[in-house]
C-alpha cells in the first residue's frame, strides 16, 4: 500500500464492483475523523451511476448518523470533534452558504450544530458543478460531494480535474 500526499480535494472513486457498505464506511467515518481537516481526506466521493442510488441513500444514513456523535471530544459517546477554531468554521460555513445560493442540492447536514463551538454538521453535497468552489477548493471540513460517473475514463477525468491532481 501507498499513501501520498493528495491535497485537501483527494477524490474517492467507487466502481460498481465495490463492496457498498465499505465504501459508505470510509466515505464518511474514515473521511469525518477529525471532522475532515486532514489533508488526505477524500472529500469528493465519485460513484458509478449504476449503483450511485443505492450508495448516496447509505452514505445519507451515516453522516446523519454521525452528526449524533458530534460533540465534546471528552465525552465517551463522542465520535467526531469540533472545527479546530473560529476562523475555520467561518470558513466552512461561508463555503456552505455559498453552496446554498449556487443551488447545489444538501442531501445532509450543511449547519451549525448548537448554539456554542465550532460544530458543523457532517454535510453530503449532490452533484456541484465542477467549477464550483465546493467541488474544486480545499474546505477542511466535514463536508464532502458526491458526483457520478458513467465509465473508468470518466471516472479518471473527474479525479484529476483540480489543481490538486495528477492530470
Amino acid at each position: 500500500r501507498v499513501t501520498l500526499e493528495l491535497g485537501g480535494k483527494s477524490p474517492a472513486l467507487i466502481f460498481d464492483d465495490a463492496d457498498i457498505p465499505n465504501a459508505v464506511l470510509h466515505s464518511s467515518d474514515s473521511f469525518l475523523r477529525n471532522s475532515g481537516q486532514i489533508c488526505f481526506a477524500a472529500s469528493r466521493v465519485l460513484v458509478q451511476e449504476t449503483i450511485a442510488p443505492d450508495f448516496i441513500k447509505q452514505v445519507k444514513v451515516a453522516f446523519d448518523d454521525a452528526a449524533r456523535k458530534m460533540g465534546d471530544p471528552s465525552l465517551p459517546d463522542t465520535a467526531f470533534g469540533p472545527l479546530a477554531d473560529k476562523k475555520q468554521f467561518d470558513r466552512v460555513m461561508g463555503f456552505l452558504k455559498d453552496g446554498k445560493a449556487e443551488g447545489i442540492e444538501v442531501l445532509s447536514g450543511g449547519e451549525r450544530i448548537g448554539e456554542k463551538g465550532t460544530y458543523v454538521q457532517p454535510t453530503v453535497l449532490l452533484n456541484p458543478d465542477l467549477k464550483s468552489k465546493l467541488y474544486t477548493d480545499e474546505i477542511f471540513g466535514p463536508v464532502i460531494s458526491v458526483r457520478t460517473f458513467k465509465d473508468e475514463e470518466e471516472a479518471i477525468k473527474l479525479a484529476n480535474d483540480t489543481t490538486y491532481g495528477l492530470g
